[in-house]
């Protein structure tokens, strides 16, 4: 008699380990993430390729790549600049978080002096009037630390870049972030002693007979100060843009016409008799607070650069 065949053992079902995410991303794809947040970021290919030390069709070429593998445009090419898609703004929220996470985490790695290093976005009328005429002092008191500072007035995002710290103007309603109150601001105009005698000014409405020097990111601050002061819309002799309250303090030093001090930043020249206040009307227009998320409470570096900032404002920590 022929005996059965001994049936097998089932076999049981075993899961495969899923593969960790990183090592499913080609390092192709890996430079084409950097290309495309580097471009998204600076709103350029030649910026990012600058910044990447990279040609503009290497940019474009990993950029296209992409676009191929996700199967969207991330881009939309104009003369001067590119501007994301919706899937690029999509995808540029991932990336953003991704590579300042990654930054943030690896920066320790590098050893002691990397833990001290310390990223600031200081707004940049601040940066050139306040904090870059005192950086030498904070570099001899605390040679622990490294700056890195970053001048720029764009929005804040301490999601998607990678600094520790930032000075803004505000009203110190920053939801989701620890703010640090450093100087009120107000605003008045100035000018030359020359300009103030040649021109006789003597009333608000009196800047009717001297070239205006506005900021352009600022349209505004002029025609309030003139409602403020009871001047109505006056209308100048001659007008001329600049690009910040520094740059239009800079060409009222030069005899250029009267600019809108914001002050107390131009304090420095006035003390030095190179700008004077042709009258005394003057307005609140917010503060300068330093702002950092809750994550960077335990930063060392951090807290010896707010230490002695609030310091040198004569403010307790």
């Amino acid at each position: 008699m022929v005996g059965r065949p001994i049936a097998s053992p089932p076999r049981l079902l075993q899961a495969v380990e899923p593969l960790p995410a990183a090592s499913r991303l080609k390092p192709t794809l890996l430079l084409s993430l950097q290309a495309f947040d580097t471009a998204v970021r600076l709103n350029s290919f030649k910026a990012a390729a600058e910044a990447l030390h990279l040609t503009p069709s290497a940019i474009s070429h990993r950029i296209r790549n992409l676009e191929q593998s996700m199967g969207h445009a991330l881009f939309v090419r104009t003369h001067r600049a590119v501007e994301p898609t919706p899937a690029g703004r999509q995808l540029s929220a991932a990336t953003g978080r991704a590579f300042a996470d990654l930054m943030r985490a690896t920066e320790p790695l590098a050893g002691t002096r990397a833990n001290q290093r310390l990223r600031l976005n200081i707004s940049t009328s601040f940066a050139s009037a306040w904090l870059m005429p005192r950086v030498p002092t904070f570099m001899t008191v605390h040679p622990e630390v490294e700056l890195v500072i970053e001048s720029s007035s764009l929005r804040l995002d301490f999601e998607n870049d990678a600094f520790h710290a930032a000075v803004r103007v505000g009203d110190g309603q920053w939801p989701g972030l620890i703010a640090h109150h450093l100087m009120d601001l107000y605003t008045t105009p100035v000018c030359t002693p020359a300009v103030f005698r040649k021109l006789r000014l003597q009333k608000p409405a009196d800047v009717a007979r001297a070239p205006m020097i506005h900021v352009t990111t600022f349209p505004l601050a002029w025609p309030l100060w003139l409602r403020q002061a009871g001047a109505g819309a006056v209308k100048p002799s001659q007008t001329v843009w600049v690009d910040s309250f520094e740059a239009s303090l800079q060409l009222a030093e030069q005899g250029a016409g009267i600019a809108l001090g914001l002050g107390p930043l131009f304090a420095a020249r006035e003390a030095a008799g190179n700008l004077r206040r042709p009258f005394p009307q003057s307005y609140p227009t917010g503060a300068y607070w330093l702002l950092h998320r809750t994550e960077e409470q335990g930063n060392v570096a951090l807290r010896v650069f707010r230490r002695w900032m609030l310091g040198e404002l004569g403010k307790d920590d």
